[in-house]
């Protein structure tokens, strides 16, 4: 979409990025992002960039299409740990382009049986999109080992985890998440 007026231009840019950050229906803030997308106007990147963060699951994924689709030469990419409170959520993020990968939620208030289908399930959401179990393994790991660096009860629940490991009846991909997550926060293995 183009919009050849520059001050229309700067007037649609701006109005879309207040819509994006601060309506409280996701719907519009998702059309706007996606509208910032089709406009391509390299202002909208700090909004867009900022609206990666919403609470909405479809309105991070639009805003990371449209940061693919204006690229310029601010790319947003990279790892994100977004603390739920009682989980993480892994989302990778590369926009340059176009690609994004979001997990699922992974709650460390449950015990490891509980916790082992939403692992599973993440790392297999990961292979899904192009990612080696190897890799989609440590980058599962590494969201839950920042957690447990973070927040002392998660990092007791993660030890726990990890001594119940042996009477587990978990996947050895789950096993090996644990394990790495383990040891990327320091935690002596058991």
């Amino acid at each position: 979409m183009v919009i050849k007026n520059p001050s229309y231009r700067v007037m649609a840019v701006s109005s879309l990025c207040n819509a994006l950050l601060s309506d409280p229906d996701a719907t519009v803030r998702g059309s706007a992002a996606e509208a910032l997308g089709k406009i391509g106007d390299e202002d909208a990147i700090p909004a867009l960039t900022e609206a990666l963060s919403d609470e909405n699951r479809e309105v991070r994924q639009r805003v990371a299409k449209a940061l693919g689709k204006i690229g310029g030469n601010n790319p947003v990419s990279g790892d994100r740990i977004i603390n739920t409170g009682g989980g993480n959520y892994y989302e990778s993020i590369n926009t340059s382009g176009g690609n994004y990968i979001q997990g699922d939620y992974i709650s460390m208030n449950q015990n490891l049986s509980q916790a082992a289908t939403e692992i599973q399930d993440l790392v297999e959401q990961l292979q899904g999109r192009g990612v080696t179990v190897d890799d989609a393994q440590e980058q599962v790991a590494r969201g839950m080992a920042t957690q447990a660096q973070n927040d002392p009860t998660m990092r007791g629940k993660l030890v726990k985890w990890g001594q119940s490991l042996g009477d587990a009846t978990v996947s050895d991909v789950v096993k090996g998440v644990v394990k790495l997550a383990i040891r990327s926060a320091g935690i002596p293995l058991p």
